[in-house]
């Protein structure tokens, strides 16, 4: 059996809050495709600094090996107004040109790209009724809620969640009114989007194929 321990490196508290489930969740069901056994750890949070995307990954990298013993590592990074292929582009690409040259005794060499569109919280709408019953919206439709697009339609979907959540608070009594913050959705979500939910966005099924390239590598996969 082969024992697998997956690091995440992401650009906020709460994104780690929400990815480390379904990064577990995701690994750990593509690891039935692999030709072996596979053991897939809980997933490490890894930090670092650096005044540069490069720099900061790279010193990520060397972390999650020297300290933790990382197989492979996660890195969230958020398109905001960019395409996938830009960010790999302008932040991927020149990170793999300097990790390649590097000892593999000294840095995690697998990397696994994890770029939502625009940011996360796309990915949290996966759900849209599952997200309407954590917000007390459940008899509101997603065309008064705002949240009629697809995922990846929204420039900002965190404003979008938030005014969903703002406009279900708005239709309840006020003594019933319960206060719900965005904050509250990151680590619930992340426990309870099922993967068919995440896999109609197009970006998360570009992460799963980061995945499988990475089991390729690693020769788990064909």
């Amino acid at each position: 059996m082969k024992q697998l321990f997956i690091g995440l490196i992401a650009e906020g508290t709460t994104d780690v809050r929400f990815l480390k489930n379904i990064i577990y969740k995701s690994i750990q069901e593509l690891s039935w495709l692999c030709d072996n056994q596979v053991d897939i750890f809980d997933i490490q949070e890894v930090t670092a600094e650096g005044d540069s995307f490069v720099n900061e990954m790279l010193e990520a990298s060397k972390t999650a090996w020297q300290t933790y013993g990382i197989s492979a590592l996660c890195v969230h990074a958020d398109s905001d107004a960019s395409t996938i292929d830009t960010v790999m582009r302008n932040k991927f690409a020149p990170f793999f040109s300097a990790l390649k040259d590097l000892s593999e005794e000294d840095y995690c060499k697998h990397i696994i790209p994890t770029i939502p569109i625009q940011m996360i919280e796309s990915w949290m709408l996966a759900d849209k009724g599952l997200l309407k019953q954590l917000i007390n919206a459940r008899d509101i439709s997603d065309t008064d809620l705002g949240l009629d697009r697809a995922p990846e339609s929204y420039a900002d979907p965190k404003s979008a969640i938030e005014n969903a959540i703002r406009r279900s608070m708005s239709e309840q009594p006020k003594k019933k009114r319960n206060q719900i913050a965005i904050a509250d959705l990151y680590e619930i979500l992340g426990n309870r989007l099922n993967l068919e939910s995440l896999r109609t966005i197009p970006s998360f099924v570009q992460f799963e194929d980061n995945v499988k390239r990475v089991f390729k590598d690693m020769g788990l996969m064909r």
